[in-house]
């Protein structure tokens, strides 16, 4: 069913596509969440620092920006989803074309530059939604007006605005496509937030998302700053930044050396503080990722182009996959089976590979 879905949409300007997807998923979630669910079962959950995923797959900000489908997806099955990225105040955005497909290369390029229906919107979306197992993330960004020394104050009124509502909170400083953004990725700022997070009493964890175009030095130097700070984690990684493709963020395929290095980068440094959750997302689209990254000590991982590329069954063949691997090594939950990876080594079967 979702290839002749995919076939059609194809057919159509990718936003286009996009737009109408969420609509039917967003209006009709009872039935178009048949196709690929799985039932939330414990053995499934994957325990972290900022709370237990029922699921150890999810859905990425971006996919959902202004809370439309958390009832579609909660009925799915998935681990979580970040909706977002959430401005203040409604923006329009970069101007049109700005979603493009890549299809030989499983990848998507987007300069939609924090396009949304702003922050009151998606509070009444969530009021209205039903409440699932699913964790539910909200992801922050500063309007394109709000210059670089007043963007804190965006900021903060939306962690104001949302105080009680979701599960965690992230803040996103790594999208390429609002200007001068990156630039927030900067130890003074990150420290500044972290302190003013902790004065208005916000008490659910708080993530940073960066990019995958970020240097060693930086990359050590957010680390160092997470570690020691309020923060309980980071996302890695945003888009990518390829000028060779045209402007704008890519994700997918593509991406999925650059992002793996820089949460692998990640996971060395942050690895050891139980009390740091590290959520993976950048090009991932199999069990072989989420093996590789609990490989590496991390837990809980995301997706967006991959879902546009294969589609919600991907979930349940997970589902399946992972009850295989139970059997195959002799356990009972996904928490067992990433603690043996990653302490006992144990490597993925070829039939995986």
């Amino acid at each position: 069913m979702y290839k002749l879905f995919k076939s059609l949409a194809f057919q159509l300007d990718a936003e286009k596509a996009h737009h109408l997807t969420v609509k039917c998923l967003g209006l009709f979630p009872s039935v178009f969440s048949n196709y690929g669910a799985i039932n939330y079962d414990s053995n499934f959950h994957v325990q972290t620092s900022v709370g237990a995923f029922p699921f150890p797959l999810g859905i990425a900000a971006g996919l959902d920006k202004n809370a439309e489908l958390i009832d579609y997806f909660g009925r799915l099955g998935v681990g979580g989803l970040e909706v977002g990225t959430v401005t203040l105040r409604p923006q329009p955005g970069n101007d049109k074309p700005r979603l493009f497909r890549l299809p030989q290369d499983k990848s998507l390029r987007n300069s939609m530059g924090f396009n949304g229906d702003g922050a009151k919107k998606v509070l009444e979306n969530i009021n209205i939604a039903n409440t699932y197992p699913m964790r539910l993330g909200i992801n922050f960004g500063k309007n394109k007006i709000t210059p670089n020394d007043r963007a804190i104050e965006d900021y903060i009124a939306l962690f104001r605005e949302f105080k009680q509502m979701g599960d965690y909170y992230v803040i996103n400083v790594s999208s390429p496509n609002t200007p001068g953004l990156r630039e927030l990725q900067d130890k003074q700022f990150l420290s500044e937030i972290s302190e003013e997070i902790k004065k208005i009493g916000i008490v659910k964890p708080v993530l940073l998302k960066i990019a995958p175009d970020l240097g060693v030095c930086q990359v050590k130097e957010i680390c160092e700053l997470v570690g020691s700070s309020s923060f309980s984690g980071i996302i890695a990684t945003n888009t990518s930044s390829i000028p060779e493709y045209g402007q704008g963020g890519i994700s997918g395929k593509l991406i999925k050396e650059k992002s793996t290095k820089v949460r692998q980068m990640v996971l060395e440094i942050l690895g050891d503080q139980t009390n740091k959750t590290v959520i993976g997302v950048g090009g991932v689209d199999s069990i072989n990722d989420l093996w590789k990254f609990w490989s590496g000590g991390g837990r809980y991982m995301q997706i967006y182009t991959s879902f546009v590329y294969r589609g919600p069954k991907m979930f349940s063949e997970l589902a399946i996959q992972l009850g295989f691997l139970f059997k195959y090594f002799g356990v009972r939950s996904v928490d067992e089976l990433i603690r043996m990876v990653h302490l006992d080594k144990v490597k993925l079967p070829n039939n995986y590979k």
